[in-house]
C-alpha cells in the first residue's frame, strides 16, 4: 500500500489551502490516508479520481492508472479542485485566482458537468485544474503533461498558473515537505 500524503501536503502548502482527506481503493481494499480501512466507494466508470468538495475529500482508484506518474498528475488536478472550492467559499488563505475567476468557479460548481458529459473538460474549473497539473508536471517532475481540451483556452490558464507560482516557491515548498520522488518510482 502506497500513500501520497507528503505529495498532497506539498501541493496544499504551495497553494496555502487546507489539506483534503484522501481515500483510496486498491486490490479490493478501501483505506484512508493513514491506512485505516474505510467503507467502499464507487467512482463513475469515466473517472480515476474524484473530489467531493463540500467534504474536502479526494477519492482515488489506484487500479485505474497506467503508472505512478499518472497518479501524481491526477492528484495535482484534484487538489487544485479543492483549492478552487476553498477559494469560492473563502476558506483558509487560498489566494489562487482573480475575483472574476472565482465567481466563474462558483457558477460552474453549481452546474458542474462531470467527466461523462461531452465538453466537460472545457469548463473553467477543469481548464484551471489541468493547467495546474501541467505546471506541477513541468516544475516538479520535468515532464510535459498533455490534456484533451481546447488548447487555446488551456494556454490562457497555463500562463496564469505559471505567473502565479514561481519555481522558487515550488522549490521552497518541496524542501519543506517530506515528499521524495525518484524516477525509479514512476
Amino acid at each position: 500500500m502506497k500513500n501520497y500524503n507528503c505529495y498532497v501536503a506539498f501541493l496544499c502548502d504551495l497553494m496555502a489551502i487546507e489539506l483534503p482527506n484522501l481515500n483510496y481503493h486498491y486490490k479490493n481494499e478501501y483505506y484512508d490516508a493513514y491506512g485505516i480501512e474505510i467503507e467502499p466507494f464507487e467512482l463513475k466508470p469515466s473517472a480515476k479520481a474524484t473530489t467531493v468538495l463540500n467534504e474536502n475529500t479526494i477519492y482515488i482508484d489506484l487500479e485505474r492508472f497506467k503508472d505512478e506518474m499518472d497518479i501524481y498528475i491526477s492528484l495535482a488536478h484534484e487538489v487544485r479542485h479543492c483549492a478552487q472550492y476553498q477559494a469560492t467559499e473563502d476558506i483558509g488563505l487560498a489566494d489562487i485566482a482573480t475575483p472574476n475567476l472565482i465567481n466563474q468557479w462558483k457558477k460552474e460548481f453549481k452546474q458542474y458537468s462531470a467527466s461523462d458529459v461531452e465538453e466537460y473538460e472545457n469548463q473553467s474549473i477543469e481548464l484551471d485544474a489541468n493547467a495546474f497539473a501541467w505546471f506541477i508536471g513541468r516544475a516538479v517532475f520535468n515532464i510535459e503533461v498533455t490534456v484533451n481540451c481546447n488548447q487555446n483556452l488551456l494556454m490562457q490558464y497555463k500562463r496564469y498558473i505559471a505567473n502565479t507560482f514561481s519555481l522558487d516557491e515550488v522549490k521552497e515548498c518541496l524542501e519543506y515537505s517530506d515528499f521524495q520522488y525518484s524516477r525509479n518510482n514512476a
